[in-house]
């Protein structure tokens, strides 16, 4: 099975989706434990580069799907 390289572009941007989300959730915990600002600033850090890759995501596809199977 062959993964096109549009295929694995948008498959990478939904796994670093993903972890960015789990990092912005761990920050969000280890502020709730005690940690201070610092995990609070890190959990905003990670959940804003999430928000990103998302809009990014959204208009790769767009594009992709507007740029037809043999371009």
């Amino acid at each position: 099975m062959s993964l096109s390289l549009r295929s694995f572009h948008l498959f990478f941007i939904a796994v670093s989706i993903l972890l960015s989300a789990w990092v912005g959730a761990w920050g969000i915990g280890s502020w709730r434990e005690g940690g201070g600002a610092s995990g609070l600033a890190f959990a905003a850090l990670f959940l804003a580069v999430g928000a990103m890759l998302v809009v990014y995501f959204v208009k790769v596809r767009r594009k992709f799907r507007e740029m037809g199977p043999e371009d």
